[in-house]
């Protein structure tokens, strides 16, 4: 931190910080002041401390009482925003500041147990998981209907569909329309890709199937 103060009123200050923090995020979140001049950096202060069970005067780090380590390792160097997994399974986000004067070393840290909510955020994306997308799945179950009756239809005819006639594309036609196949989204397209044929020409045999129909003439097949 850039502030100028001595001893005392960086202490003060700090502790005004670590106990507005606590207030603002609620009970899960705790919040100390370590003195990390002096070995085991003691806990000066410390604001909902029932998260980590902690006290003023503790020595225990986040992780629990680790016995003696290297302090060096908090030296200098802030951590924000790290990952914490306790030992008694609890999950943590911990951030650690320093600030150093001329004659002290003082560390803010802000532990927030967010255990619950890694819980909650896999209940929710159990909830909202899906296996696939309908639309598409209808799609494909409609497209594999009818390449079925199409197949149905290619075998009755007795043709390969190179050697198709006209009547015999017209009669596999009459048959896939007495089934109603044409109800199936982009039925024309995928009926006229297998008989070679145009989009517009399975149209026209549509449209002569519809006009006979009208007039009361019988479907055969």
């Amino acid at each position: 931190m850039g502030i100028t103060m001595n001893k005392e009123d960086m202490l003060a200050f700090l502790k005004n910080e670590a106990q507005g923090i606590a207030k603002m995020f609620g009970p899960n979140c705790e919040t100390l002041v370590h003195d990390m001049t002096r070995h085991g950096h003691p806990i000066l202060a410390i604001y909902n401390g029932t998260v980590t069970g902690r006290d003023v005067g503790s020595t225990a780090d986040i992780f629990g009482d680790i016995g003696d380590y290297d302090e060096t390792v908090y030296a200098k160097k802030d951590y924000i925003n790290q990952l914490v997994i306790a030992r008694d399974g609890r999950t943590f986000k911990s951030s650690t500041f320093n600030v150093i004067g001329p004659d002290y070393h003082f560390a803010l840290g802000i532990n927030m147990d967010i255990t619950h909510m890694i819980r909650a955020q896999q209940m929710i994306s159990e909830m909202t998981a899906t296996s696939g997308d309908l639309q598409q799945a209808l799609m494909q179950d409609a497209r594999s209907q009818l390449e079925e009756m199409l197949r149905e239809c290619v075998i009755a005819v007795g043709k390969e569909t190179e050697a198709m006639k006209k009547t015999d594309r017209m009669r596999i036609i009459r048959m896939l329309y007495k089934r109603r196949a044409f109800t199936y989204q982009k039925s024309v397209a995928i009926v006229a890709e297998r008989l070679n044929v145009s989009r517009y020409t399975v149209y026209k045999y549509m449209h002569e199937l519809e006009e006979a129909e009208k007039k009361g003439e019988h479907l055969q097949d």
